[in-house]
């Protein structure tokens, strides 16, 4: 599919992939119908910001522990961040962490402005708009702190068992967990009715299952 370049900051070049656009789509017309398609619209600069500011936390983890710059690429269920480095693994677990850090800080800010600056509740965008970005956030957050991959919980994970295991070990270990969860996690989901989340987690517990199977194809990790 096709891709549009939207820009580049502090050498960090910014991508958005038209599976990222679906994303959106499916977001406003499941919205649609039960909060209105004003409502709904609302959701493509919530996803928008919510995903960017999140890949920029990756990105600038990178940048701070001297990476240099690094691709992102705004892209199906989510995004991702890019960047040709050897890292240690404390200096990976810490780069995984601050994508979800950084949506719990946002979400904190967010809230911050709807309490305290008078225009953010009186203004009938900003009324909409602020609620929504804060909940995606903190829900974004929540979601990547699973250890079930490729979210960034798996990867903090991984990289914690790195500290003291071989490569080869931490990853069977963190893919076991990430598969053994994600199931769990799934059918609670189907149980509680919450189908939505039982398609994205099982989305993730096929993801694993294919790096799994790649692993054991080609003993290796990478």
């Amino acid at each position: 599919m096709g891709r549009i370049h939207l820009g580049t900051i502090f050498g960090t070049t910014i991508t958005l992939d038209f599976s990222f656009l679906i994303l959106i789509v499916f977001f406003v017309m499941m919205n649609a119908q039960s909060s209105g398609m004003p409502y709904a619209l609302i959701w493509a600069p919530v996803l928008l910001i919510s995903v960017l500011f999140h890949e920029l936390a990756h990105a600038s983890m990178i940048g701070g522990l001297g990476f240099g710059s690094s691709a992102i690429i705004l892209q199906g269920m989510g995004g991702a961040t890019y960047n040709d480095r050897r890292a240690r693994p404390w200096q990976d677990l810490l780069i995984s962490a601050a994508g979800p850090v950084s949506n719990f800080l946002l979400a904190w800010i967010v809230t911050l402005l709807v309490t305290n600056v008078p225009a953010a509740s009186h203004d009938p965008f900003f009324r909409a708009l602020l609620p929504l970005l804060a909940y995606a956030n903190w829900f974004w957050g929540v979601l990547n702190l699973l250890p079930l991959g490729p979210l960034d919980g798996n990867s903090i994970l991984r990289n914690f068992f790195r500290l003291f295991l071989k490569e080869r070990s931490a990853f069977i270990i963190s893919i076991w967990i990430s598969l053994v969860v994600g199931l769990g996690i799934f059918v609670f989901c189907l149980v509680t009715r919450q189908i939505f989340i039982a398609i994205l987690v099982a989305w993730y517990v096929w993801t694993s299952w294919t790096q799994w199977q790649f692993f054991r194809s080609h003993n290796r990790t990478d």
